[in-house]
């Protein structure tokens, strides 16, 4: 199961980094975290996109423990946490 992150357009963005309970999270939404940058600004990798367009991998941003942006480019200056919930980068602002 996944949880579903949703953009500014209404599209829909799949991540298994969270509660894997089906959740659904707008901008704004405050999103479940635990570890070391679980609450300062990080990424998140997430899969999907507009409608009836193939999926893309991209990322989402969460900003003090609040989806702030999906989907985004990669900043490699934040931490990152893969699809499946682990840290795999701590990035440059750590």
């Amino acid at each position: 199961m996944f949880d579903r992150l949703y953009d500014a357009s209404g599209n829909e963005w799949q991540t298994k980094a969270y509660s894997c309970i089906l959740a659904s999270y707008y901008l704004g939404d405050e999103v479940p975290g635990d570890g070391p940058f679980a609450h300062q600004k990080h990424q998140v990798e997430v899969l999907g996109g507009p409608h009836n367009a193939p999926a893309v991998d991209s990322y989402a941003t969460i900003r003090h423990g609040r989806l702030d942006a999906v989907p985004t480019e990669r900043d490699e200056d934040l931490p990152l946490l893969d699809y499946s919930g682990g840290w795999i980068s701590a990035g440059k602002e750590a």
